[in-house]
């Protein structure tokens, strides 16, 4: 299996592991975080949605010998080439990702490249090991960063996304964290402690709160403004009349967790 999925209590655990590749995207490996994420979204007591990578590396980007294949077998004359479907079902799982309901955390050690870029690009939280190293090479390639190309712009802006991928320079994790490509950049023993300090911090957040929140932001980000505040008031209104908000107020008032906490549910 090349993408492990564990599920505990209230997150979902993704971890690349094909160590032959350096966690080279396969069309499994897509489909099996595409499942994941869904999976992960369809329990409403998920925060959150942690992919990593297993044996010292995050994601070595696309795995071409699938490609290689088709490229030995060109279309009938007429027909698509099924090249572009193969390309456009990675493109379908970033969009999953950055418009996901839960919160999205990216725990990068070793290499993050060109796709594994791209990975990390559309999550809510990146953190980073001081030895990770970021880098979108496919113009040296000779191949345009197809999918990707969209999101890490979206994160770190036109202008830098273009800078990187012209040169397909390659960052430490320290100058990640200065592009914009990184939230945290920690020394390699300290990944874990503060993923679960994170995880420890995403427990405290309302199961359905957290995703309306996510809602919000994301109307907020592809539609008009006032839109996103028509839904962000109906989401302030059912929450409040779902009545997870006096559990949290009599919870704050009592000096104790609410049930969502603590694991009881609200």
């Amino acid at each position: 299996m090349q993408v492990r999925i564990e599920h505990r209590g209230a997150f979902v655990f993704a971890t690349l592991d094909a160590p032959a590749t350096r966690n080279a995207l396969t069309d499994e490996m897509v489909q099996a975080l595409a499942s994941a994420l869904q999976q992960a979204q369809a329990r409403p007591e998920v925060r959150a949605l942690v992919v990593s990578g297993a044996n010292g590396s995050f994601c070595a980007g696309g795995d071409f010998s699938a490609f290689k294949a088709l490229l030995a077998k060109p279309p009938p004359v007429g027909e698509p080439d099924p090249i572009i479907g193969f390309n456009r079902a990675f493109g379908t799982l970033l969009e999953r990702l950055s418009d996901a309901d839960i919160a999205t955390i990216a725990v990068v050690e070793g290499a993050a490249m060109g796709g594994g870029v791209g990975l990390a690009a559309c999550c809510d939280v990146v953190l980073a090991a001081s030895t990770a190293q970021f880098a979108m090479p496919e113009l040296t390639l000779g191949l345009p960063p197809a999918q990707i190309a969209p999101f890490v712009a979206e994160r770190i802006g036109h202008a830098a996304a273009l800078r990187l991928m012209f040169t397909g320079q390659r960052l430490t994790g320290e100058q990640a964290h200065a592009a914009g490509l990184v939230d945290e950049v920690l020394w390699p023993d300290a990944l874990q402690p503060r993923l679960l300090a994170w995880l420890s911090d995403l427990e405290r957040a309302e199961p359905g709160a957290l995703r309306a929140t996510k809602a919000v932001l994301r109307q907020a980000r592809t539609g008009p403004r006032t839109q996103a505040l028509d839904g962000a008031a109906q989401a302030f209104a059912h929450c409040l009349r779902s009545g997870t908000a006096a559990e949290g107020l009599a919870a704050f008032a009592a000096r104790r967790p609410p049930r969502w906490a603590s694991g009881e549910g609200a």
